[in-house]
């Protein structure tokens, strides 16, 4: 039996988990697709492909029967590039990770965390203290919080927010009662009936036809003046030129941004996420599709991909199916 390993997720993985996998499992790490194409053979004979992509345009995989992704998401898989009956299981672990980050980017915008301590750091500024008679600063308890996505992250998002004292609502694709810590489900194509109560909108929706766009001009005008966006899904759920006029303009108060619109490759490796220039914003907080990436979600994720190839190995059931195709 073989396993490849292909680009450089997969390949950090391989490395991480050689000593959980099967004895005599015959390992390949390309972490380069570039590689594969100039060495087609590499995949003639492979039955398991970690990866979180694959494209047409790469070497037949004709003896494939399991595609383990190294990520949640699965878009970046052709699926019809792929052999008939082959089984696709995604990985998880990174649900504490990003609910941390939502947290943590909540209560930066409400304190004003960063204007603060940029100003105590750079001019020794007291004007925001009681020392000099300042505005106080804000705080996230008795705010109420609207998750867009009610999965695995959306419910770790909603059990701490409560935690915080928040009052937490969402709007979700499936119909389910409310729990976490949850006060009220709306069904997706009532999300307009929710954005106008929530001072924080966070978007934790998978992307599919019916997300892509889901938070464009007309919803962004709908929210509070004063109402903080958080992304962690995906960066074609919001549309990109209305999100940008609405932060600059102040039709929204601000966002925090960790997923975007353009990512780098080969050519520019540190090309700007959008076409916009969000970085110019002061009420934009920006992260490199990093808020889920800790050393926890890493271990977690590590086992997660370990464990499924190991139960392949066994002919033993799968976990975290997504589709077989």
């Amino acid at each position: 039996m073989k396993a490849l390993f292909l680009g450089n997720v997969a390949a950090d993985t391989a490395n991480g988990i050689m000593d959980r996998l099967p004895p005599g499992l015959s390992v390949e790490i390309v972490a380069d697709p570039q590689l594969l194409m100039r060495s087609p053979e590499t995949a003639v004979d492979v039955d398991i492909l970690v990866t979180n992509h694959w494209s047409a345009d790469y070497p037949p995989a004709p003896g494939v029967k399991l595609v383990q992704s190294v990520a949640t998401g699965i878009e970046l898989i052709d699926l019809a590039a792929l052999p008939r009956r082959v089984t696709v299981c995604n990985a998880f672990g990174h649900e504490t990770a990003i609910a941390e980050y939502i947290l943590m980017v909540m209560l930066v915008w409400s304190h004003r965390f960063r204007e603060i301590e940029g100003d105590f750091r750079a001019r020794s500024s007291w004007q925001p203290s009681w020392v000099q008679s300042g505005a106080p600063h804000g705080e996230i308890l008795g705010s109420t919080v609207g998750i867009v996505g009610l999965g695995r992250v959306g419910h770790e998002v909603a059990r701490r927010a409560a935690a915080f004292g928040c009052r937490v609502i969402a709007a979700n694709r499936g119909v389910r009662e409310p729990e976490n810590g949850v006060e009220r489900i709306f069904p997706l194509n009532e999300l307009d009936q929710m954005l106008p109560q929530c001072d924080y909108v966070v978007l934790c929706t998978a992307l599919s036809p019916e997300t892509e766009g889901l938070i464009d001009a007309r919803r962004l005008a709908r929210m509070k003046s004063s109402a903080f966006l958080v992304n962690i899904a995906r960066g074609a759920v919001i549309d990109e030129d209305a999100s940008y006029a609405a932060l600059r303009d102040r039709t929204i108060g601000g966002a925090a941004l960790d997923v975007w619109w353009r990512y780098p490759n080969a050519a520019e490796p540190e090309r700007r996420p959008s076409r916009h220039p969000f970085h110019e914003l002061p009420n934009v907080i920006m992260t490199p599709h990093c808020s889920g990436w800790t050393e926890g979600m890493v271990a977690r994720r590590w086992a997660e991909v370990a464990g499924n190839i190991n139960r392949f190995s066994r002919g033993e059931p799968l976990q975290n199916v997504v589709v077989t195709t």
